[in-house]
């Protein structure tokens, strides 16, 4: 037990000497993967990069993009084909970016907002919201760890059918448009660097 003890009196220190963010430019880039929970589950690697002003130990705000590694994905069947298909895409997300850090030790805990919209993806929404921790390297670099959730919308392409006729003998012909705004909500977990 006094072992114990002795261990978390020496280890103590290093969470929580002060290693509050100076006042400034910083900036962060993140490396993360969104687990999806909606009805499609295209895998998405994403790289972020935010930069602004540290008005003080705590309020951050700035703006960033990213670069969604996002693969192919499928749902849906009618007549031996997809319903509903996206081909892989890297999507272009363009946001602002606010962070609370809610103490100004060497672990500080944090939430992070971004919300913006796609370069491409057709403009739409773009939305993550996060809880974390900042490990105080110095109080210029820092290493964080985050969970978020994460608010996407997609355009897919979607089957469409014509009724055959009798002059194709009654065979049916399959094509795609394209359709915006298909939800995909998710899981996002990041690790990062804060400059």
């Amino acid at each position: 037990m006094k072992k114990l003890l002795l261990s978390l009196v020496m280890i103590l220190p290093l969470f929580t000497q002060a290693q509050s963010l100076k006042k400034g430019y910083h900036g962060m880039v993140d490396i993360g993967y969104c687990y999806y929970i909606s009805q499609i589950d295209p895998s998405t690697v994403e790289i972020t990069t935010s930069h602004g002003y540290q008005f003080n130990p705590y309020i951050y705000l700035g703006a960033g993009l990213g670069f969604d590694f996002t693969g192919e994905c499928k749902w849906g069947e009618v007549g031996g084909h997809p319903y509903n298909k996206r081909d892989s895409k890297v999507d272009i997300p363009l946001f602002f970016n606010a962070r609370a850090n809610f103490t100004k030790t060497k672990f500080s805990p944090f939430a992070d907002v971004r919300i913006g919209s796609y370069v491409n993806n057709d403009g739409n929404i773009y939305a993550n919201l996060a809880l974390g921790a900042r490990y105080g390297i110095s109080e210029d670099l820092g290493l964080s760890l985050s969970v978020g959730y994460e608010i996407r919308k997609l355009t897919v392409q979607q089957i469409n059918m014509t009724t055959g006729t009798k002059y194709n003998n009654y065979k049916s012909e399959f094509y795609y448009t394209d359709r915006t705004g298909q939800n995909v909500d998710g899981f996002v977990f990041k690790v990062g660097i804060n400059f």
